[in-house]
């Protein structure tokens, strides 16, 4: 029953990503990769506050996320031949995090709900690039 208000939400922010990026896209040529990095890191945190209604008294969110994600991006990169022993690290991670998510966020279904958001917000953003790159290569 869950599913249902989540699909539109992922589809509404899908469109509001689609419209954002239509009208940005004279502009987003012109930008160097660590502005349009930028812009991406903008529009998920506008996801992350959306998704999970992130309101004054979950100011703290911020302080332990960005942590969270530099550990995280780190195991990725230190781990690049060992997928096992990456996807473990990973999951450590995740479980040192989890109860500072929970005591931030008020409830354990809100602390999942990060993990979720990470992934959803990276399909999002492979999606809309695999279409551009198709775009561009049907307008070669």
């Amino acid at each position: 029953m869950q599913r249902k208000p989540l699909r539109y939400f992922v589809m509404g922010c899908l469109l509001l990503f689609f419209v954002v990026g239509i009208s940005s896209t004279a502009v987003a040529q012109r930008l160097q990769p660590g502005e349009r990095m930028a812009q991406i890191q903008g529009l998920k945190i506008e996801f992350i506050n959306r998704y999970l209604k992130l309101t004054q008294a979950d100011s703290g969110f911020w302080r332990v996320y960005y942590p969270y994600v530099a550990e995280i991006k780190r195991a990725k990169l230190n781990n690049t031949d060992d997928v096992i022993e990456a996807e473990e690290k990973i999951l450590a991670i995740r479980k040192k995090y989890q109860p500072e998510f929970r005591r931030i966020l008020g409830s354990e279904e809100r602390a999942q709900k990060v993990y979720t958001i990470d992934r959803e917000f990276a399909k999002l953003v492979r999606e809309e690039m695999q279409k551009r790159a198709g775009r561009r290569l049907q307008q070669e």
